[in-house]
């Protein structure tokens, strides 16, 4: 059974204590939706949008991809966000569920000659996760943050009339942005799950 240290800088796998920046996720369980078929679909599109050249500079293009893209991307979000429950599970055991989450999808790229790969929030009674996914078709393979509800905070943020809608996670001086597409993603159940959460521990404290 998984626990991460108070700084959340060590986890105790069962045996022995391992830093948390070296955690490597094994692979995870197939997920209720993967079984149901209804990624199959997600994932052909995906493949038949990157071979026709989705980002192709014609708007009428662009225009007929776009409803079957954002559908796709909601199948891959319920899926990720099933895969995030059971990382989560495997971290900190079954009596410490997931109460929400969200994940960025197509959101790796290079800044500085680095890779940013794309993020994940998990919110439980007491801790907030931010867990690498090593890529759209795999899952989340490493922790970025592990921490007390009380010391990270979370916001929302986006441009004018909505756009590039994102969560921000931060503890100390450092942040992680996990970024959406409108009509794809939903921050609210992050940010009330994370608000009751470090309400409840906090009002809990002697």
């Amino acid at each position: 059974m998984g626990q991460f240290s108070d700084g959340g800088q060590w986890w105790w796998d069962g045996t022995t204590w391992i830093a948390t920046s070296q955690i490597v996720l094994p692979q995870l369980p197939v997920t209720e939706f993967e079984k149901s078929g209804k990624l199959k679909g997600a994932r052909t599109f995906m493949r038949r949008a990157a071979w026709l050249g989705f980002w192709n500079t014609s708007i009428n293009v662009a225009l007929v991809f776009l409803f079957p893209w954002l559908a796709a991307l909601r199948d891959y979000r319920s899926w990720k966000l099933e895969q995030l429950a059971l990382a989560t599970a495997y971290l900190l055991g079954p009596h410490e569920a997931m109460l929400a989450g969200e994940t960025s999808l197509l959101d790796s790229h290079i800044t500085n000659g680095s890779v940013r790969w794309d993020l994940a929030v998990s919110v439980t009674a007491a801790h907030v996760l931010v867990l690498g996914i090593d890529s759209l078709d795999g899952q989340p393979r490493w922790v970025a943050l592990a921490g007390r509800t009380t010391d990270v905070k979370i916001e929302r943020r986006s441009l004018v009339f909505g756009l590039y809608p994102a969560l921000w996670i931060s503890r100390g001086n450092v942040q992680w942005r996990i970024r959406g597409t409108p009509s794809v993603f939903r921050p609210d159940p992050v940010l009330e799950a994370w608000r009751q959460a470090a309400t409840t521990v906090t009002s809990n404290k002697p």
